[in-house]
């Protein structure tokens, strides 16, 4: 038992290992998409773009986190509901309202 468990956890590591880190940073993507629309760096036209693709990543990224109050309301509500699991600081997103000295997160309920 203990070797297959060792043997799915080397294993994991490894190909967790592959992703590599990109070679170009988030910047110089933006920047090539922008070029390749035919904008010339150092134009307004170019500066729009560069702002245009980086407001809809910064929506994009808010739609996919909830927000804070959301995630609040969430934990508080889930109160009593065994499914979820109490949040603690062990939890990556979770949160501390220290008005009311309680943790909060997107999976886990409030006490």
């Amino acid at each position: 038992m203990f070797k297959k468990l060792s043997a799915v956890l080397v294993a994991t590591l490894v190909l967790a290992g592959c992703g590599s880190a990109p070679s170009q940073s988030r910047a110089e993507v933006d920047q090539g998409r922008c070029a390749g629309y035919g904008y010339q760096p150092g134009t307004d036209a170019f500066a729009k773009c560069m702002m245009t693709i980086d407001v809809a990543r910064e929506k994009r990224d808010a739609q996919d986190h909830p927000s804070d109050a959301r995630m609040k309301a969430l934990s508080i509500e889930r109160n009593g509901d065994t499914r979820f699991p109490i949040c603690s600081a062990a939890g990556m997103d979770n949160n501390l309202d220290t008005f009311n000295n309680a943790w909060y997160g997107p999976n886990c309920r409030q006490r």
